[in-house]
């Protein structure tokens, strides 16, 4: 078995070969590749089965390697990025060349994010270049936490470096931020655990003139499909606390035979056949530590091999740290039931 320090030496090798590797972040597991391999940025689109017009995340270790992944590196990206780097939040700025369009899914725009955790931080500044890195799952399904998800996900084709289980739990919350007419346009194209009103309390106390966007296109951010996130098994998303669970198995049954095998390239998980065991999510009542056990849950679940996980909605799952956990749930889910 081989030392973390000797893991991080090996996929040092491997990055320099135009090899992809998995690395732990303190969102997800990400899969890895240099910014300017172009065979290694196709390894991770075919290696995920991720579709090109899917735009991926790159990881820098520093504000100064930021500004050069970019043409705008303006004055309110600045300051967001020393209030919150390192750490889940992601910047979507107008990118520069040293950023190809096979990285930003042909847009004009880079999502950029310094991720926290030391071993990632670690892995870009050994190999002196940003990293891009989406989450190290097959495209569509349930992000890893864990060394193992990754493992269990691609076996030993992928060299995993061993790290903590992720702290956040959830990928990144992604910010556009634009400069139309000396007036900041904001926009939340991926929420996550840096929230809306962290951002607006932090900017409360400068002097930018900002404005929210609130109908956005969020084709600029990774994730951005209605189905992502899923499980081996059919999840569902019950919206009706007061549904019995005499009534739930019948309408599971047929609502879940209606759905499409597929939707925008992601097979949508139906049970084999009828449903006899459900199985209910139990996530804690703290949204924060709900965020950090999502995945592993989804994960453990799957493999018990329920015909259907099915977790309950109610009022008390209100707040915007909910709605980013939610963001996760519903798009996992096979089915959404009011």
């Amino acid at each position: 078995m081989l030392t973390v320090q000797q893991q991080i030496n090996l996929a040092v090798e491997q990055l320099q070969n135009n090899e992809v590797v998995a690395m732990p972040t303190e969102t997800v597991y990400g899969l890895a590749a240099r910014i300017d391999s172009e065979v290694a940025i196709k390894k991770i689109f075919s290696i995920k089965q991720r579709p090109f017009f899917d735009p991926l995340i790159v990881h820098v270790s520093s504000v100064d390697q930021a500004k050069k992944c970019v043409t705008e590196w303006n004055e309110l990206s600045d300051f967001l990025a020393k209030t919150f780097w390192p750490g889940p939040l992601t910047l979507v700025l107008p990118k520069s060349d040293l950023i190809s369009d096979l990285i930003t899914s042909g847009l004009p725009s880079v999502a950029l994010r310094w991720p926290q955790h030391p071993i990632a931080q670690e892995l870009i500044n050994r190999v002196g270049v940003p990293l891009a890195a989406p989450s190290a799952n097959k495209f569509g399904r349930t992000s890893p936490t864990k060394a193992h998800h990754v493992k269990e996900e691609f076996s030993d084709s992928v060299l995993v470096i061993e790290g903590d289980s992720s702290s956040v739990g959830i990928e990144s919350t992604v910010l556009s931020v634009k400069k139309q007419n000396n007036i900041y346009e904001l926009a939340i194209l991926r929420k996550g655990s840096i929230l809306k009103s962290q951002i607006t309390e932090v900017l409360s106390r400068q002097s930018f003139k900002y404005q929210w966007q609130e109908v956005i296109d969020k084709i600029e951010s990774p994730g951005h499909m209605k189905h992502h996130y899923m499980p081996s098994i059919p999840l569902v998303v019950c919206r009706d606390a007061k549904l019995k669970l005499s009534e739930l198995s019948g309408l599971l049954n047929k609502k879940l035979n209606e759905l499409p095998d597929e939707i925008e390239g992601v097979k949508i998980i139906k049970p084999k056949s009828d449903i006899k065991k459900i199985e209910f999510l139990k996530l804690s009542s703290d949204p924060t530590q709900a965020a950090r056990e999502l995945y592993s849950q989804l994960r453990a679940a799957s493999l018990r091999s329920p015909d259907v996980l099915c977790f309950i909605q109610t009022s008390a799952h209100t707040g915007e740290m909910w709605e980013s956990v939610f963001d996760r749930l519903y798009k996992a889910a096979s089915l959404i039931l009011d």
